[in-house]
């Protein structure tokens, strides 16, 4: 349930650049409070675990290794680790996609 929630937050800051843009520069735990703030349903734990499980779906559906060789990262370059996360990694799945990942 918690990973659905942190899916559906990152979705949210695809659809509002704006409030992508005012929460990018934050520290975390202040990220994090937004979003329990906004009625978003997890806890740092999980929001680490399901990034983390996201990364390592998107390598293994690349066919990638997850390390530092792992091609997604060079697209972070220049971008705070929020805005990676939402436009390199969230907006780049499929509702397919985040369905299996959601079903593992």
């Amino acid at each position: 349930m918690a990973r659905i929630e942190v899916i559906n937050f990152l979705q949210a800051l695809v659809r509002q650049p704006e409030l992508q843009a005012k929460l990018k520069t934050l520290p975390k735990p202040e990220v994090l409070a937004y979003a329990e703030q906004a009625g978003y349903k997890f806890t740092e734990q999980e929001f680490d675990d399901t990034v983390w499980g996201i990364e390592i779906y998107l390598a293994n559906k690349l066919g990638e290794n997850f390390d530092l060789t792992f091609s997604l990262w060079e697209t972070m370059w220049g971008k705070y680790y929020l805005e990676y996360l939402a436009a390199n990694v969230i907006d780049s799945l499929s509702q397919k996609e985040i369905d299996e990942f959601l079903n593992q």
